[in-house]
């Protein structure tokens, strides 16, 4: 197994006074020939440890008291079971060896050693350990609410990290690393967040339960629990059921391939409609009709489209009444529309739209959901009347807009022969002058 350094390195800190046994409500789990030096005699002593400092937290980290150590799931060891070195008691060296926690726990340590912790730690220092983690005295079980790594605190825990604008600075400047820089603080407001902060619901998924404990591995990884190819299985472990689903519909690994049909783009994932961290209610409107842009990321004809369509353009204006894509292709048994499995197959349209449209029949069916009428061989029905009404759209347009140039063209030929045009003073008269004088005697008598 490779050299834990990290574990040495932080663990270290605490071999100059964690020695011998333990108190006396240790000493029972010992024969008595062993000798007992009761390292709390001293290290329980504040005030003591104060004194002796060589560094401004050496107090702190050295100070530890019978009762926490009794709090331990670890309270049947005695200190010289990790801190070796120290039997003859006091006098003692400042530094000894300090056992890793592999030595117990040893498939946690090879994953460990094996994760992307446990490399910024020999490269840096700068990474989780077990005593970062799970404390160095006052462990505790994962099933105790106080336990940093129960449920209900592990996103605490992580943030302690990945809140941390130095080590965000640090770690996750590349452009792919988006989705590492907000995990901390997207993560409290999904749906997975507020299951657990607001709700208390340790059932709910936490950072360890997607990422593991101890084997954290990038993305990028193929042994990654969080790498593409394996989220539908981190997932699967809660949601198993859809998992089910999905994986034997189109989007699934082992489904035919639908030539022309998000041509270019890789099989979508969990995180793909969901996301990682900002996974919201599936119920909520705004996120029904952000599905519609998310679908279209990778089926872009369809998507251009279904807004030429009246669900479309009312889905656009606001509307969550209209259907949206998984009202018909449902949100994850999709299927190819050949697939007679599919909700959109010929024979089972009837039933789908009749969801919505109550005593929908097959002449309703008949209605293209996703037509283009610029495909003559595909649509006729549509292209003939579309090229028909493009047509006289284009030739008013043009009519006008040539009647308008000639009007100009004509005002403008006027006004240089010295008249003012249709619009003039003189508008309507020939010649563009003013109106004749009326006669002397006309309308009145002469003076």
């Amino acid at each position: 197994m490779r050299s834990v350094v990290g574990w040495i390195w932080l663990l270290g800190a605490f071999a100059p006074g964690l020695v011998g046994v333990r108190t006396v409500s240790a000493q029972a789990t010992r024969p008595a020939s062993t000798q007992v030096v009761e390292c709390t005699k001293c290290h329980a002593d504040h005030d003591l440890l104060a004194a002796n400092a060589t560094g401004p937290r050496r107090d702190s980290a050295l100070y530890v008291t019978g009762a926490v150590l009794d709090s331990s799931v670890h309270r049947s060891l005695q200190c010289t079971d990790c801190h070796r070195g120290f039997e003859a008691g006091f006098p003692h060296q400042v530094s000894q060896v300090v056992v890793p926690c592999s030595t117990c726990h040893e498939k946690e340590g090879r994953d460990w050693a094996a994760s992307i912790h446990a490399r910024n730690a020999e490269m840096v220092g700068d990474a989780p350990t077990c005593v970062g983690c799970h404390g160095s005295h006052g462990i505790r079980a994962a099933t105790d609410p106080r336990s940093p790594i129960y449920p209900l605190n592990v996103a605490g825990l992580c943030s302690r990290c990945h809140a941390d604008p130095r080590i965000i600075g640090r770690y996750f400047t590349g452009p792919g690393d988006q989705e590492a820089r907000i995990a901390a603080t997207a993560f409290p407001k999904s749906v997975h967040g507020i299951a657990l902060t607001r709700d208390g619901l340790v059932v709910s998924a936490t950072c360890s339960d997607c990422h593991r404990a101890h084997l954290i591995l990038p993305p990028d990884s193929a042994r990654s629990s969080v790498n593409r190819a394996n989220i539908p299985r981190t997932c699967g472990k809660c949601h198993a059921g859809v998992v089910k689903v999905f994986e034997a519909s189109a989007h699934g690994p082992d489904y035919p391939p639908q030539p022309g049909i998000a041509e270019g783009h890789p099989r979508p994932v969990c995180i793909d409609c969901h996301s990682a961290h900002e996974i919201v209610r599936a119920d909520r409107p705004a996120w029904q009709r952000s599905t519609v842009r998310k679908c279209g990321s990778c089926h872009e004809h369809l998507y251009e489209t279904y807004f030429e369509t009246y669900h479309g353009q009312v889905t656009q204006l606001g509307s969550n009444l209209a259907a949206k894509c998984s009202d018909c292709h449902t949100a994850h048994d999709m299927r190819s529309p050949t697939d007679p499995r599919s909700t959109v197959f010929a024979a089972n349209l009837v039933h789908t739209c009749s969801q919505c449209h109550e005593g929908a029949n097959t002449n309703f069916v008949k209605y293209y959901a996703h037509g283009d009428p610029t495909q003559r061989t595909r649509y006729p029905r549509l292209y003939w009347p579309w090229l028909l009404m493009t047509g006289l759209l284009v030739s008013v347009m043009a009519f006008f807009v040539i009647h308008s140039v000639l009007w100009l063209i004509r005002n403008g030929i006027e006004h240089r022969r010295g008249g003012h045009g249709s619009d003039g003073p003189g508008g309507g008269v020939p010649g563009g002058g003013a109106p004749a004088a009326e006669s002397p005697t006309s309308g009145g008598s002469a003076s």
